[in-house]
């Protein structure tokens, strides 16, 4: 079979397809790097130069905070009175400060419950003295280890119940026969119970903490949230996303007068390397990439960069090019040579 010798059209075909193919290779940023505009074509628009700001910290969209309890447990205190009346002199989401009267309890099995608690004292003290000389025993062989084995479980068991009973007794003072009191140990916010089997709970300062959900974009890099003046560190990010939004808990503001579920105004921010704040007027869209265009000399370019945020007139952005002059003024212009150019 005679092979056919390709015409002149069909090279020049082939060529243009393998070269729309390769130019599909080149990326935006790329594109836009190559493009510059000289100086002098640009004479009589006023284009404002500026030197872009650095930005230590860009600041993002305000979003709103709570002031709650951080996730974990709680300091709860179980009510050892089984059917005892509960007047509490506190009201739920009341500030308390240590030695804080929180109720008075009555009824008989306040009676009944120190009565226990005496008895248990006596019977701990007794396994103590027990403990020492059935552990000599041991030692010398004189007991089975069997029998050791078994008194020191109960003696274990024992020890458990009589530290926690201690730590009812720290918060709990009896008062009468039949009466006590539940006062606080420390400081903290209170949360009455529904529970019957709970007196309530105590939320430590070192627990509340200022909640905000923030876009999952952003979260990442939040390291602060600022509320009014005070910034306070991001403890930690939850996992879970909803809805687009990572919720985000900061450290304890310490002493603050604020309350439970407390609503704010958050600005969440972050610390990043090669962010810029520039005048909003200053940026350009070339090829559906955001850019501002760089003065350096005789030649202008437009420099790709990544919108973080918006701040009032100003943008913080990302740039893999270092940022100097900028204008902020004629971009619109700059835009339509650019485009020209690129046509051409």
């Amino acid at each position: 079979m005679k092979r056919r010798t390709p015409s002149r059209l069909s090279i020049n075909r082939i060529a243009n397809i393998l070269g729309l193919a390769l130019l599909g290779t080149v990326t935006a940023p790329n594109a836009l790097a190559a493009q510059s505009i000289a100086v002098e074509q640009v004479s009589n628009y006023e284009l404002r130069p500026q030197t872009a700001e650095t930005a230590e910290v860009v600041t993002f969209s305000p979003v709103t905070g709570r002031y709650q309890a951080t996730p974990g447990s709680v300091l709860t205190l179980a009510n050892p009175f089984e059917n005892a009346a509960v007047d509490y002199a506190v009201v739920d989401g009341q500030a308390l400060e240590p030695g804080t009267l929180i109720a008075q309890l009555n009824g008989p099995s306040v009676e009944h419950f120190f009565h226990r608690v005496d008895m248990l004292q006596e019977q701990y003290a007794v396994a103590t003295r027990q403990y020492q000389s059935k552990k000599r025993l041991f030692e010398n062989n004189a007991i089975a280890a069997d029998e050791w084995q078994q008194f020191l479980t109960h003696y274990i068991s024992l020890s458990d119940t009589f530290h926690e009973i201690n730590v009812v007794l720290n918060r709990v003072q009896q008062t009468g026969e039949q009466s006590a009191k539940l006062i606080s140990t420390e400081a903290g916010i209170w949360r009455t119970s529904t529970n019957s089997q709970q007196l309530g709970s105590l939320l430590t300062k070192e627990r509340l903490a200022v909640v905000a959900e923030i876009p999952l974009a952003q979260a990442k890099n939040i390291t602060h949230v600022q509320i009014n003046s005070l910034q306070l560190p991001v403890r930690q990010r939850e996992q879970t996303v909803r809805n687009g939004f990572v919720r985000v808990w900061s450290e304890p503001p310490g002493q603050v007068a604020w309350t439970i579920d407390q609503r704010f105004t958050v600005e969440p921010q972050a610390k990043l390397e090669n962010t810029y704040r520039v005048p909003a007027s200053a940026i350009a869209t070339l090829q559906d990439q955001a850019v501002v265009f760089s003065i350096d000399n005789s030649t202008i370019k437009a420099v790709p960069v990544e919108l973080l945020s918006l701040q009032n007139a100003h943008y913080f952005v990302l740039s893999a090019t270092a940022l100097n002059r900028i204008a902020t003024n004629s971009v619109a212009a700059l835009k339509v040579i650019a485009n020209e150019q690129e046509a051409q």
